[in-house]
């Protein structure tokens, strides 16, 4: 996309089209934690799937991964329509940056191992990034960041309802996944790790006074172009440039959302 596109001017059905594709990746995560009167399920993150030489996996922030552990069993939310299973977390092979806390320049990466029983059913819902081709078209064509529509998608908390019937001893959680568009302010490097910071307007429709839930989302890039009519167009393609991990605190109705750029996820992790 050209600098010179603002965001307000791509068409919602443009918008709708990118929110659509992009969201076919994601996966948010949670806990069921028992209580004395019912389990209640508990939001802890998000991620997104991804395939690497034929092995399946959740990309995901460390910190969302070590929340996990306090429950012996992950829960995946497939669809808007609720459509979520279980993992047992002590079965799920993981590989991880991470020193212990979060911190604003983490490093805070987990890439955990899906069986293949449990592909078959994510299959039928999602689709997996092929991160081998995403690599190869980093390098073909690196990212320009005053340039393109830069999106992270996520789960988040604010948005999520949990509603408890004591009665029938159930509870019943409402996960959404979201993508938020933005643009990139700034660009760091630190430690050998890249990072990518997109701002948030809180003061806007439709967005959340906090993303928690959204760490461990996916950062993309999608190019659109304008033809010489003014009509803006997507050409389908998307690119993985990161995961999310951090937020910083509300200044003036904004925040910033801190991802791990594509470095320190095809470098490092």
């Amino acid at each position: 996309m050209n600098g010179d596109i603002p965001i307000k001017d791509i068409p919602q059905n443009v918008l709708e089209d990118v929110i659509l594709l992009l969201k076919n990746y994601l996966v948010a995560v949670y806990i069921v934690l028992p209580e004395k009167q019912q389990s209640r399920p508990r939001p802890i993150g998000s991620g997104t799937f991804v395939e690497i030489e034929g092995t399946h996996y959740i990309l995901t922030a460390a910190h969302v991964w070590h929340k996990a552990r306090e429950s012996e069993k992950i829960g995946l939310v497939l669809t808007d329509y609720q459509s979520s299973f279980m993992v047992l977390r002590d079965a799920i092979p993981y590989q991880e940056l991470w020193d212990g806390k979060v911190s604003e320049w983490g490093p805070d990466i987990a890439l955990l191992t899906l069986a293949p029983s449990d592909v078959a059913t994510i299959k039928a819902h999602k689709s997996f990034l092929n991160l081998t081709q995403q690599k190869e078209a980093l390098a073909a064509c690196p990212p320009v960041i005053e340039k393109g529509l830069w999106a992270v998608t996520g789960m988040v908390g604010e948005f999520t309802e949990i509603q408890a019937n004591p009665e029938a001893r159930t509870v019943t959680c409402h996960i959404q996944g979201e993508a938020f568009i933005s643009a990139v302010q700034r660009t760091h490097e630190h430690n050998g790790y890249d990072y990518f910071d997109l701002g948030a307007n809180l003061q806007l429709p439709g967005v959340p006074s906090s993303f928690v839930g959204v760490s461990g989302g996916g950062l993309w890039q999608i190019n659109l172009s304008m033809a010489k009519s003014g009509t803006i167009s997507w050409d389908g393609k998307r690119y993985f440039r990161g995961v999310a991990f951090w937020e910083s605190e509300k200044t003036d109705g904004h925040r910033m959302i801190r991802c791990h750029g594509p470095k320190s996820i095809f470098e490092k992790a």
